[in-house]
């Protein structure tokens, strides 16, 4: 697990500006908070917003002492804020895989027909796939999400694509299976229709894992993006990631090296305007800003950079979610019940340098709760709600 020092700089302890400065960093107590938080428009207060009804969550243990940070992109956003305010940043190779299956997953739906022939083996419309379980309160609803992906190999052009979208890596846990199969789903949501139920009938970055892990996704990539696969936008978008993703593998053999310093210390730039106007971000963080919500790419209009470079630059709005949504309905007995299931990059823990469990616990009182947490790491889940 390397570490690599971008700046010279010690870390800072989150909220050490005044608090006024962090209104829109919101500490959730419970998942439907969180939820709220992210899927509303940012300006509102996310305490005043009515919370959603979960059917279950994979943040099922946050509360008043939590550190979990609500964001619509917790690995852009835990990048941006890591290098405004001198934190330090832990990256896993699932937090980079998660974010690259939400792009393509913006990316397809906005062109699905177009790649239909290249996905699917069904020639229009949505094929659906359910799976007979008896809904029990103890039913897990993100092994159903992994289950669901395996009904769906069996009408893909490809027979292994399942396997190149879910990770497998050294770091992955059930959880990070769950989110990138309910991302899988919404990904190929023009195509199938899901059911489940019963029928009547900065400072420093540390990367966890291991070396061969940050070498897959670069694999991964070049497999089925860089061939093509997904098209010709998907492959422009390859051309822009190859070099993020070689910057991840030469940071794991020599984190202490020149190149794996000016990789990071390219993470992010901003740009904050002389008058009036808005902060943008450029940097190779914007790779996996590639697409909005909607498919339309986001780097079609490059500016002329300090060093004479093309470079993307993107104000905090143009941020696309790094989360993915698809509707799935659940049936009682044969009675439909619609629910949507939300799954991505949903926030941020804030942690201490070096220590083991990401969700840590806050003092009980004070500003001083937060001394010595000076860390950053993109946090991934699901929801499940009733729509």
């Amino acid at each position: 697990m390397p570490t690599v020092r971008p700046a010279q700089h010690e870390a800072s302890n989150w909220m050490t500006r005044p608090i006024q400065q962090y209104r829109h960093k919101f500490t959730p107590t419970s998942p439907e908070q969180l939820l709220a938080a992210i899927t509303n428009d940012e300006g509102e207060d996310p305490r005043k917003l009515t919370p959603p009804r979960l059917v279950q969550s994979s943040f099922s243990s946050l509360s008043r002492t939590s550190t979990t940070i609500a964001s619509k992109n917790g690995l852009v956003h835990a990048a941006i804020e890591a290098y405004n305010e001198h934190h330090n940043l832990v990256l896993r190779p699932d937090d980079i895989w998660i974010a690259i299956l939400t792009q393509l997953s913006a990316y397809v739906n906005a062109n699905a027909e177009d790649l239909r022939s290249k996905l699917v083996t069904h020639s229009e419309g949505q094929q659906g796939l359910h799976i007979e379980v008896e809904l029990t309160p103890d039913l897990d609803h993100g092994a159903m999400a992994y289950e669901m992906t395996k009904l769906m190999s069996a009408s893909l052009k490809d027979p292994e694509l399942r396997d190149w979208i879910l990770p497998a890596f050294s770091t992955t846990e059930k959880s990070d299976q769950a989110v990138a199969s309910i991302v899988f789903m919404g990904t190929m949501q023009k195509y199938y229709s899901y059911s489940w139920g019963t029928r009547c009938g900065i400072p420093n970055v540390n990367l966890l894992g291991e070396e061969d892990d940050w070498i897959e996704i670069a694999e991964r990539c070049a497999l089925k993006l860089g061939t093509g696969d997904f098209g010709a936008e998907a492959a422009r978008w390859y051309r822009v990631l190859r070099p993020v993703l070689a910057g991840f593998v030469e940071t794991f053999r020599d984190p202490s090296g020149p190149a794996a310093i000016k990789f990071w210390q390219g993470m992010v730039d901003e740009h904050k305007p002389n008058g009036s106007g808005r902060a943008t971000y450029s940097g190779w963080i914007t790779a996996f800003c590639y697409w909005d919500e909607k498919g339309k790419c986001l780097h079609d209009s490059p500016v002329q950079g300090a060093d004479g470079e093309r470079v993307v630059r993107l104000a905090r709005n143009q941020i696309p979610s790094g989360f993915t949504k698809v509707p799935v309905t659940l049936l009682k007995m044969g009675v439909k019940v619609p629910t949507e299931m939300v799954a991505g990059s949903v926030g941020m823990r804030v942690r201490k340098w070096g220590e083991d469990k990401v969700e840590s616990k806050k003092s009980p009182t004070g500003d001083q709760r937060w001394e010595g947490y000076n860390t950053l790491q993109p946090a991934s889940g699901w929801f499940m709600q009733y729509v």
